[in-house]
């Protein structure tokens, strides 16, 4: 076969992450396995974190077809933060979601009033 053109959104997915090793082994036992975060029991340097902690507003973006963080799993997250949170549902995936302007007529969004319910 021969190599795809170049196309720039998949530029993004030769980007690691640039964590060491230690901290990244860190984020995802505490903001995944575990779920430590967002059940207030993480803790860092001695001290609790939680996302009840978080009061300021928090715009929370999900992408219909995100296959890295799932719109429904964003969604359900918005209830941990203890202040306002808008919920955007935007189409297409995790990179063009946020990227592509509605503008073109291809992709859109969705928004509504507090994110409630499951």
């Amino acid at each position: 076969g021969k190599d795809p053109l170049p196309f720039d959104l998949l530029y993004w997915n030769a980007d690691s992450t640039r964590m060491a090793a230690a901290n990244h082994s860190f984020y995802l036992r505490n903001c995944y396995l575990e779920n430590r975060l967002s059940q207030g029991e993480m803790e860092l340097a001695g001290h609790v974190v939680s996302l009840k902690d978080v009061t300021i507003p928090v715009y929370n973006l999900a992408s219909k077809e995100d296959h890295i963080a799932p719109a429904l799993s964003v969604f359900l997250g918005s209830k941990y933060f203890g202040g306002e949170v808008d919920y955007v549902l935007a189409g297409s995936g995790h990179i063009a979601g946020v990227v592509n302007p509605p503008a073109a007529q291809k992709y859109h969004f969705w928004t509504g009033g507090k994110p409630t319910g499951d």
